[in-house]
């Protein structure tokens, strides 16, 4: 069901608010260089869903929302499954699959904990084409829209498929940042989060934990940056490494910009 409306179904600050689930955000009403601006209601960009209460699901189902991309890994996925079905789409499985799990003691500081999630970003964009393809793809089909995809955080994963899909959808590049630094707002790095928890638990002190679960916007720039000196820009990563056909990218400006 597409809603009829280009009104915002949101706050003005374009959070949706639930009770159990963090940072779920419209990514409606960005300026596009296409001309018009993305469209409220179509996708959403969240953190993890399986926390959601009763009248949650009643909200949600007051989005129309009919598909949900789950982009954790699949063990996340198996242990605390979403409330609604989903399709997981593991954008760092092959990654992690094939190098295992990266050496979480090594990093000491602040600083090294952001500089371990631009490379993990980075991986994404690598390892993890297909998926993000797979993902847009599926944006690009007004059938499976409205959407909305989401990790645990809601901030790398999610993070760099809302990116890439402003990006494509002409929107600019300081918008884009803006939209990923919102995380800071809605989802920041707490302690006595699952998140920073288990990163504790894999031998990351806190003050690298704090880095790794915050959202800079220089974090996201310095990726975007590398993504267009060494894949050429987003269309090109997206029609080449991610295996998206021109006619999708174009079906996804056609149905997502107003």
């Amino acid at each position: 069901m597409t809603p009829q409306s280009t009104q915002p179904v949101c706050r003005r600050d374009r959070i949706v608010e639930f009770d159990g689930a963090r940072n779920f955000r419209d990514l409606g009403g960005y300026e596009s260089r296409f001309g018009g601006e993305t469209r409220w209601g179509r996708v959403y960009r969240a953190a993890a869903l399986h926390g959601m209460t009763a009248d949650d699901r009643e909200r949600f189902e007051e989005l129309g929302i009919v598909t949900v991309y789950d982009l954790r890994s699949a063990l996340e996925f198996e242990e605390h499954p979403d409330p609604v079905p989903a399709i997981n789409v593991p954008i760092l499985g092959r990654f992690m699959d094939v190098n295992g799990p990266p050496d979480f003691a090594a990093l000491i500081d602040h600083d090294h904990g952001v500089a371990f999630m631009t490379q993990m970003c980075m991986n994404m964009l690598e390892w993890g084409a297909h998926e993000i393809g797979t993902v847009l793809t599926g944006l690009a089909d007004s059938e499976r829209t409205p959407a909305v995809f989401h990790c645990t955080v809601g901030k790398d994963r999610t993070g760099i498929v809302a990116a890439l899909l402003l990006e494509v959808l002409g929107v600019d590049r300081r918008l884009v940042l803006d939209d990923f630094q919102l995380t800071e707002r809605y989802r920041p790095a707490d302690p006595d989060s699952v998140a920073f928890q288990r990163m504790l638990g894999h031998g990351m002190p806190p003050e690298a934990a704090a880095g790794a679960l915050g959202a800079p916007r220089a974090m996201m720039g310095d990726v975007l940056d590398a993504l267009d000196s060494q894949y050429g820009g987003v269309e090109r990563y997206l029609t080449h490494e991610a295996g998206m056909s021109t006619g999708a990218v174009d079906r996804l400006r056609a149905d997502l910009l107003a």
